[in-house]
């Protein structure tokens, strides 16, 4: 007869390993290849956190995370790991605190860098094999991409996800494939002045984006829901967990 939840001790609820779910689906050997595995993400927010978090959660064993801003109250509805004692707090340090709440053994090298078009090639962590790219900013986006593609690295790049509300909407393939994104529209010009081809990995939506507004003669402010950011960095992070599994088989 199965106990009652009550009478189960903290200790037999407490058993076992976070990867024991992880296992049943990789094996020891995809484990040890997650393990072993070295990922860089740039980029800490919606999108980012969620493809950071998954990654920890899947039990990659080296992580290099790079962003510059800090965990604010606007954040908390979309930051995988937005939580009010996080804020005012380096989004890099509260990632790095949820992550080993996860897996203490974990190694995670962060940099709290800004995100810039001259910047963006010296930023990237060349001790990975596996990179995602998820900041929203346009010059320095493009020149990560640039670099990153012409150093024939494995990566992956979120297109925008602000202003929506269907993660149904999402799409995985290539960037000659996306349609209907102002970012990706953007990039593909940029791209195409610097020869970079468009048979990369990217995530994307088609739904249309609601316009930003602008709060008092501020810059413009795009709104935001947690749908579609976390999901397109669950898709991120799929992807470069079945990437890891797949060179390991091959």
């Amino acid at each position: 007869m199965v106990e009652p939840i009550e009478k189960i001790g903290p200790s037999e609820r407490t058993e076992g390993s976070f990867l024991d779910r992880t296992r049943i689906i990789a094996g020891d050997d995809g484990l040890a290849r997650l393990a072993y595995a070295r990922v860089a993400v740039y980029g800490l927010g919606g999108v980012g956190a969620a493809c950071a978090l998954d990654l920890v959660r899947a039990g990659v064993g080296y992580l290099h995370v790079i962003d510059y801003d800090i965990v604010e109250y606007s954040n908390l509805n979309r930051l995988a790991f937005g939580y009010n004692r996080y804020a005012g707090i380096a989004k890099t340090k509260a990632f790095t605190d949820a992550a080993k709440e996860i897996n203490p053994a974990i190694q995670i090298v962060s940099e709290n860098i800004f995100f810039s078009a001259e910047s963006a090639a010296q930023i990237i962590a060349r001790e990975c094999c596996f990179h995602a790219d998820c900041i929203d900013s346009l010059s320095p986006k493009v020149n990560l991409i640039a670099s990153l593609y012409l150093e024939r690295l494995i990566f992956i790049s979120s297109m925008g996800t602000a202003g929506r509300i269907m993660p149904e909407s999402l799409r995985l393939g290539t960037m000659q494939e996306v349609k209907g994104c102002p970012l990706a529209r953007a990039l593909r010009q940029r791209l195409g002045k610097m020869a970079i081809p468009f048979d990369f990995p990217v995530v994307w939506s088609d739904e249309p984006p609601i316009k930003p507004i602008c709060l008092e003669g501020k810059r413009r402010i795009q709104g935001s829901m947690p749908f579609v950011p976390q999901t397109a960095g669950h898709i991120m992070a799929s992807w470069i967990v079945r990437t890891i599994l797949k060179k390991q088989s091959s």
